[in-house]
C-alpha cells in the first residue's frame, strides 16, 4: 500500500489519478472547478483602489442625473451603476486584469468577451433585491461540462460579514436546481475578502449578498466574462470610444469581432478582412 503522506501532497491511499494544476492561474481554475469560486489578489495600490472608489461614485451620481434617482428605483437599478468603463476608461484597467482573464480563459477558453459590467453597491441596513439568491446568468436551470460565464467582482471595500460580503453556495454551479432551503442554509458560506481582491466565480453559482450590518455602503465593480455565443447586457462596441477597435487584445474583450453585423454585405466584409485580402 503506498502513501502520499511523504510528498508534500494531501495523505491519500487508493487514489491512482490526481489533478495537476501548476501555477497559481490553474490552481484557481480547479478551485473555481471544485467549489465554484476563488480569490485572487489584485495587485492594486490602496490609491488605486480609492481612486476607483471615487471614480465608481462619480458614475453612479452621473447614471442617476441621467435617469433620475425616482425611476432608477422604479426599475430596480437604484444600487447599480452599469458600464462604467463607458463613462470613465479607469474601469478599463478593472475588467482587463492579466491574472482575471488568464484565469477567465483558462476556465472558458482563448476566447472571451466581456459580456457585463456592473457597480453594485450594498448600503448599510438597507434590504435590496441583491441579497437573494442568483445567478448571473439568471433563469437558468442547466449544468454544462464546461462555464459558459465567468464572474469577476472587484472589491472596493472589505467584504466581511458585517459589511454583506458575498455568500454562496460552494458547488451549485453543478446542480442545475436551486437547492432546498435546509440545505442551502447549511451550505450557505460568506466570502471574505480585502479591498482590492476579485472574487472570481462560475457565473453559474448561486451567490446574493449579505445584510450589510456596518454603517458604511460595501461597493464592488462585477465583471462577467462569456464564451462569444451569449449576447452582452450592453453593446460595448456601441458605448466604449471607438479607438478601442484599434487595440487587438480590447476589441476581442469588448466585442467588436462578435457583434451583429449590419447587413450581409458587413458580415462578409468583416469576414474577408480577417483573411487579410481586400481586393475586388
Amino acid at each position: 500500500m503506498s502513501s502520499t503522506a511523504d510528498s508534500g501532497a494531501a495523505p491519500s491511499y487508493g487514489v491512482v489519478e490526481r489533478g495537476n494544476a501548476r501555477g497559481a492561474v490553474a490552481q484557481w481554475a480547479e478551485r473555481v472547478r471544485l467549489a465554484g469560486y476563488v480569490v485572487v489578489p489584485s495587485g492594486f495600490s490602496a490609491a488605486e483602489i480609492a481612486d476607483v472608489s471615487t471614480r465608481l461614485d462619480r458614475v453612479m451620481a452621473r447614471q442617476i442625473e441621467e435617469f433620475g434617482a425616482d425611476r432608477l428605483a422604479t426599475i430596480g437599478d437604484a444600487l447599480t451603476a452599469r458600464c462604467p468603463l463607458a463613462y470613465d476608461e479607469a474601469f478599463v484597467a478593472v475588467a482587463s486584469h492579466p491574472d482575471v482573464l488568464a484565469l477567465a480563459r483558462e476556465l472558458l477558453g482563448e476566447y472571451i468577451v466581456l459580456m457585463q459590467q456592473n457597480g453594485v453597491i450594498n448600503p448599510a441596513g438597507q434590504q435590496h433585491t441583491q441579497l437573494s439568491y442568483h445567478r448571473d446568468l439568471p433563469y437558468q436551470h442547466f449544468t454544462s461540462s464546461r462555464p459558459l460565464a465567468v464572474s469577476a467582482l472587484f472589491c472596493i471595500d472589505p467584504f466581511q460579514p458585517e459589511t454583506g460580503a458575498t455568500t454562496v453556495i460552494p458547488g451549485s454551479h453543478r446542480m442545475e436546481a436551486f437547492p432546498s432551503e435546509q440545505v442551502a442554509a447549511s451550505l450557505d458560506t460568506s466570502v471574505t475578502a480585502e479591498p482590492g481582491s476579485f472574487i472570481v466565480f462560475d457565473s453559474m453559482l448561486f451567490h446574493r449578498a449579505g445584510l450589510n450590518r456596518s454603517d458604511r455602503p460595501r461597493r464592488a465593480v462585477n465583471q462577467v466574462y462569456s464564451v462569444p455565443i451569449i449576447a452582452q447586457q450592453i453593446s460595448l462596441v456601441d458605448a466604449v470610444p471607438p479607438q478601442y477597435a484599434s487595440d487587438p487584445a480590447l476589441a476581442r474583450l469588448f466585442g467588436f469581432d462578435v457583434s451583429p453585423a449590419r447587413s450581409v454585405t458587413a458580415w462578409r466584409e468583416r469576414r474577408l478582412a480577417r483573411t487579410g485580402r481586400h481586393d475586388g
